[in-house]
């Protein structure tokens, strides 16, 4: 018997006592009372059989009701604790149910928050594109990487890989192309890597590759090699044909930084070095560039400054008329002059211009610059002269570019039809729709249009068939050696001829002796520019030039 019902028993038998006494001690105090109340009230045999009897029955019924209300009083609290337990046990398992139905919704809201947790993890960690892993995954693989290789005494390489003009891929077929050949790539660089390395996207269109332990460099140059081999293949892409071409910048572990920032940092200098030596090629890091950046960084902040305080000043090249050798326009050459190193050409900060965005702010002191000194020139010029200048695909390509400039004229107060402006191939075809829209402008306010360096980039007869311009110039490459080479003499001689049907001028740029002028006037060549006429000059000089011809 357990010990619940042992107390259980006791408590029962207790209470059976203590009634078993009660009757007792009231039965024995009755019939003693009673007896002897009895014996002395009725001396009477008679009367007192008779009171006995009534004696004895009022004691059966007040012993009776005595036990009833005692029996009575305890069967009810067994009753009502009875219930009450019921009660209890209903309310248990009315509990009970809606416990296993909130444990049921519980188990629900649990799987949603496992759900909800991987897809935390998936966006946390994931790039939603290209399904690659995003920078915080590669941050966390690369940090993991350098542990591991520290403690076993490996290296491992670190590639940041940066697609060449992939806002072309954008801007001309759409960012839902752009999205489709970001997954192309994705797909390149995983197969080209497999279980060796460790491929994430970082940015748009920059990514990054943790390549795992090699023994070598030969190693290491096979995996590279592998990348720029998958790029080499054309992409084939809602029915577009084109190729894309990577820029790779790398750095070693432990050699080129032994955590991640220094990895990093020095992955993306050899990265902008790749860049500057004509993209589409990779760089290892070595200490050289270091310096190579310092000298950028401090001919950027020059830059900017020979901005603020206008240090650039305008050359004029003649542009000549070749029958009439007579003076007809100019070419307007920015130069730096440099408070130190004295004059820096174009090509020299030109290039650092457009990565910066400065190009912007010096195109218009050009346009500006010319139109104040063409007013000054014409004055020293009786007949019909223009002025040309060039302009940067970048400066060119701004939203507000063709705004500016007309609104510089019409401030200005000279007329349009004495200004030329000069755009390469690369820039007519960066953006062709936009290219004919913004020149189609220019033509109409009167602005003379020139195609310059004709035949050294991209060349095509659509270009000059589509493109709304005035004067093809030819570039100097096809005049240098025209006096021995019979082949350049006709390349010349097709373009002049084919310009001619289009019913397009034509200028042949870098003429340095008389027989080159002699040759390209036979072949009816229209203008003519170079050191046989002159060279490059300040406004004065050339202002007094002029007056010589």
């Amino acid at each position: 018997m357990s010990e619940k019902n042992k107390d259980l028993n006791c408590k029962a038998n207790n209470y059976a006592a203590k009634i078993s006494i009660i009757y007792a001690v009231v039965s024995a105090v009755w019939i003693l009372v009673s007896d002897m109340l009895t014996t002395k009230l009725f001396a009477n045999k008679h009367l007192f059989a008779i009171f006995s009897v009534i004696k004895g029955w009022l004691f059966v019924l007040v012993t009776a009701c005595f036990l009833y209300f005692l029996i009575r009083k305890k069967i009810y609290f067994l009753y009502l604790s009875e219930n009450n337990l019921q009660n209890a046990l209903e309310e248990l398992q009315k509990t009970n149910a809606e416990l296993s139905k909130t444990q049921e919704k519980l188990v629900v809201q649990y799987k949603k928050l496992v759900k909800n947790q991987e897809k935390i993890k998936e966006l946390a960690y994931f790039d939603q594109l290209t399904g690659l892993p995003n920078k915080n995954h590669f941050m966390l693989t690369l940090e993991k990487t350098i542990k591991e290789s520290n403690l076993k005494g490996q290296q491992f390489a670190l590639i940041l890989i940066d697609i060449d003009n992939f806002g072309k891929v954008n801007n001309t077929l759409g960012h839902t192309t752009g999205d489709i050949v970001l997954k192309e790539i994705a797909h390149r660089l995983k197969e080209s890597i497999g279980t060796n390395g460790f491929v994430a996207r970082l940015t748009g269109d920059e990514f990054g590759i943790v390549v795992y332990s090699f023994p070598d460099l030969n190693i290491l140059n096979y995996f590279i090699y592998k990348i720029f081999n998958s790029f080499s293949t054309s992409w084939e892409i809602m029915k577009y044909n084109f190729y894309i071409t990577p820029s790779m910048g790398i750095a070693i572990y432990p050699s080129d930084g032994q955590d991640s920032t220094s990895l990093l940092t020095n992955a993306d200098k050899a990265l902008k070095i790749a860049k500057e030596k004509g993209k589409n090629t990779f760089c290892f890091y070595s200490l050289e560039m270091d310096n190579i950046l310092q000298q950028r960084l401090e001919f950027e902040s020059d830059l900017r400054k020979a901005i603020e305080e206008e240090q650039f000043i305008l050359y004029y090249q003649p542009i000549v008329d070749l029958k009439k050798i007579q003076l007809c326009g100019a070419e307007g050459l920015i130069r730096w002059i440099h408070p130190q190193k004295g004059i820096i050409p174009p090509m020299s900060f030109i290039p650092i211009a457009e990565q910066t965005g400065l190009i912007t702010q010096i195109g218009k002191w050009v346009v500006t610059k010319v139109i104040s000194d063409l007013k000054n020139i014409r004055e020293v010029v009786n007949y019909n002269f223009y002025i040309s200048f060039n302009t940067s695909l970048r400066e060119f390509s701004s939203a507000n570019f063709i705004d500016d400039v007309l609104y510089t004229i019409e401030t200005s107060n000279i007329d349009p039809a004495y200004l030329g402006i000069e755009i390469t191939e690369s820039v007519a075809m960066a953006d062709p729709q936009n290219t004919i829209k913004s020149l189609k402008t220019l033509k109409e306010k009167g602005m003379k249009v020139f195609l310059d360096d004709f035949g050294s980039g991209y060349s095509s007869l659509n270009y000059l068939k589509e493109l709304p311009i005035d004067v093809v110039k030819i570039d100097r490459s096809f005049i240098a050696n025209m006096n021995k080479d019979v082949k350049e003499q006709k390349i010349a001689k097709s373009i002049i001829d084919l310009s001619h049907i289009l019913e397009l001028k034509v200028v042949a740029e870098g003429i340095e002796d008389s027989q080159q002028a002699e040759i390209l006037k036979s072949f009816e060549c229209d203008f003519g520019q170079g050191y046989l006429f002159g060279k490059p000059l300040p406004k004065d000089q050339f202002m007094e030039l002029a007056k010589r011809f």
